[in-house]
């Protein structure tokens, strides 16, 4: 399993983790608290049906949700998708293929911030539509998230 404390990469390593995490956890709704992910509570409800096994990873710090990931099991492979990650100050959740969308105040103005992928691995930011800016990295997106809007709930 992947060790992480920074909250930020929480989404990415339950992906990372996600066969193994399928393996080990059983059916049902469970509190998993033998895990190597950081000062987090991670929650899990796994469903078995004959045609999918399905698993969905809930993370929180504190009250806080810092990440919701699916993953399924077809048996033929298993495919793994971040549903909600917690970047920047901003909830963002999957909005499309590649693209992520979150709602928060900035300076009192509710906006609406974009991060999406792009084919170089890099990260897009917008926001409202405007101020388009492509990062390196997502700590790289996140940090200019922060430092650049200061958003709050």
């Amino acid at each position: 399993m992947t060790t992480t404390i920074d909250l930020s990469t929480i989404a990415f390593a339950l992906i990372r983790d996600a066969s193994t995490l399928m393996d080990s956890i059983d059916p049902g709704t469970r509190a998993v608290t033998d895990h190597d992910y950081g000062p987090i509570t991670l929650r899990a409800r796994r469903v078995y049906t004959p045609q999918q096994d399905t698993l969905t990873l809930i993370a929180y710090h504190g009250d806080q949700l810092v990440a919701t990931v699916l993953a399924a099991n077809n048996g033929d492979r298993i495919t793994a998708r971040i549903h909600q990650m917690w970047l920047g100050g901003v909830l963002f959740t999957r909005h499309g293929a590649w693209e992520f969308v979150g709602i928060a105040r900035v300076a009192g103005q509710r906006r609406r911030f974009t991060l999406t992928t792009t084919r170089n691995h890099a990260w897009r930011v917008e926001v409202n539509g405007d101020h388009p800016t492509t990062w390196p990295s997502i700590a790289a997106a996140a940090h200019h998230i922060t430092d650049t809007y200061a958003p709050t709930r």
